[in-house]
């Protein structure tokens, strides 16, 4: 008889031992693999809160710089901030350490436990080149740990860790388990876009004469204003810039005695030969007043409102020497000035109804020896800017422009008409030269080489600012910094219309700080 076998587990036991044995080999051979990636990913994440260490660091650093200022400042009826160098972090290059606390938790009434966060910084200052020529930044005169110059730049060296101090009780550059940044701070000035330039004597061109301040950075008040040999490039005695409030200030002269720096400043009341010396700036005071006439020559005043019969003149002509009050008549090698492109624009602006050039901010849309008609010359320019203590400038400066700007949704259509009569023309072609011509104030009766297309703040830099052609190009003055020179005889530059970019040389009005630097630029890992 045969008998059915009756289904059971026979064998399963031994192939259960055999999985059970595969597995655990496999499980074996993985654990070097998940404990190589486990110390991956704490390595990886340790630099990371490193670099976060670091970066708190930038944050700490920018937080003292941006800190550095006395309560107020007060000028005239106006309450400003202005920084202070005594209160800036020290320059001799100590090291200063922080750490990121914990965060509190307000909802649960404890604090947030986070990674250790420490960091270790260093400061060191630059200030603006002597040599206008040159971009490099100089390292600002420390002594005792206290600036001597007002800087331009801030390089900050940031080393962090998150390790606590008794796994590592300095945070230095180069240790283990550290990662360290750097990154650069510009200081924010009153006139973002006046880096200073000489102001030179018309003549002679050989051994060419320059405004100079001595030696000191900041010279001590009554100090003597004279003209010297201009130095190659330019030099920090010789950078001067032209303010808002018709002052000339020697650029970086600002200290604790002095905040809003030294400015030229004549006797009063005025008289022959009275010596101009430097005195702390004092905002809009007639005595440091100064307009820039026809003859590009600096005026006084007596009363704020207008010009007198006295101007700042070499003491000796053609000689270095002092700067005293005299004479208006102009005499090249006495009382005529030659402003660099970087100086400023004085009071310009289109509340004066003038076009100021951004690029060469000294310098105004100007018709060419007041030759409305082209008879002696075939081009317009830009000149240096005229001025006057009540802001009523000369005709050949003053044009029909929005007082208040325009944006992209009303941009100004209009003409570019002079008080008496004369409007700016486009050229036949392009690439020329801009001319004038006779017009009515109507410009829906104008011909179309007259029309132009006046845009303020559009909201992006490469279209603000322009005035714009009725065939599309943008009015745009000749590069001074281009080989050949394309310029009008005294070396200001002539005005064209060119293709539209996004050119510092073809925005006009532009305010000082439009298109300035974001404070912390040029981050990067050591």
């Amino acid at each position: 008889m045969i008998t059915n076998r009756r289904t059971g587990d026979e064998g399963s036991m031994a192939m259960a031992l055999l999985l059970t044995l595969v597995a655990m080999s496999l499980t074996a051979g993985l654990v070097p693999l998940v404990l190589g990636q486990i110390t991956s990913t704490r390595i990886v994440d340790a630099r990371t809160v490193a670099l976060d260490a670091a970066q708190a660091g930038v944050d700490a650093a920018v937080g003292q710089l941006r800190g550095a200022v006395p309560l107020t400042t007060l000028l005239g009826s106006t309450t400003s901030v202005a920084g202070a160098l005594n209160r800036l972090p020290s320059c001799a290059g100590t090291p200063l350490t922080g750490a990121v606390a914990s965060v509190a938790d307000l909802t649960a009434s404890s604090t947030i436990p986070v990674p250790d966060l420490r960091f270790s910084f260093v400061i060191k200052y630059f200030t603006v080149p002597a040599d206008a020529t040159d971009n490099t930044p100089e390292p600002a005169d420390c002594v005792n740990g206290l600036l001597q110059d007002v800087p331009s730049t801030a390089l900050i060296t940031s080393t962090g860790t998150g390790l606590s101090s008794t796994l590592l009780p300095t945070v230095a550059q180069g240790a283990a388990n550290t990662r360290t940044i750097e990154a650069t701070y510009t200081f924010r000035f009153k006139n973002e876009n006046i880096d200073g330039g000489a102001i030179q004597l018309a003549s002679p061109t050989t051994n060419p004469l320059c405004m100079d301040a001595g030696v000191d950075a900041s010279p001590a008040p009554s100090s003597a204003v004279t003209v010297q040999l201009c130095k190659e490039g330019g030099g920090s005695d010789q950078r001067f810039s032209y303010t808002k409030d018709l002052a000339i200030e020697l650029i970086g002269s600002e200290n604790s005695l002095a905040p809003n720096g030294m400015c030229l400043e004549a006797p009063m009341p005025h008289k022959t030969d009275g010596a101009l010396t430097f005195q702390p700036c004092e905002g809009r005071v007639a005595k440091q007043q100064w307009s820039l006439n026809d003859s590009s020559a600096f005026v006084g005043t007596t009363n704020g409102v207008s010009t007198d019969n006295f101007c700042i003149n070499a003491k000796t002509a053609g000689s270095p020497s002092e700067l005293v009050l005299g004479a208006c008549g102009a005499v090249s090698n006495k009382n005529v000035w030659r402003p660099q492109a970087g100086v400023g624009a004085g009071m310009a602006s289109a509340e004066t109804k003038q076009l100021v050039n951004y690029k060469q901010f000294s310098r105004c849309l100007d018709v060419t020896n007041f030759d409305y008609t082209n008879s002696n010359v075939g081009y317009e320019i830009v000149w240096f800017c005229k001025q006057s203590p009540n802001g009523t400038v000369p005709v050949n400066q003053s044009w029909s422009v929005p007082a208040n700007g325009a944006t992209v949704l009303t941009p100004a259509n209009t003409l570019l008409r002079t008080p008496n009569g004369y409007c700016l023309q486009t050229p036949e072609t392009p690439a020329g030269y801009v001319t004038m011509a006779a017009c009515s104030a109507d410009v829906n009766v104008a011909g179309k080489r007259l029309k132009w297309t006046v845009y303020g703040d559009t909201g992006e830099v490469a279209s603000s600012f322009r005035i714009v052609d009725s065939n599309g190009y943008c009015l745009t003055p000749t590069d001074l910094s281009a080989k050949p020179a394309d310029t009008h005889s005294d070396g200001t530059a002539k005005v064209k219309v060119a293709t539209c970019t996004s050119s510092d040389l073809q925005k006009w009005n532009a305010p000082p700080t439009f298109n300035h630097p974001l404070a912390v630029t040029n981050l990067s890992e050591k």
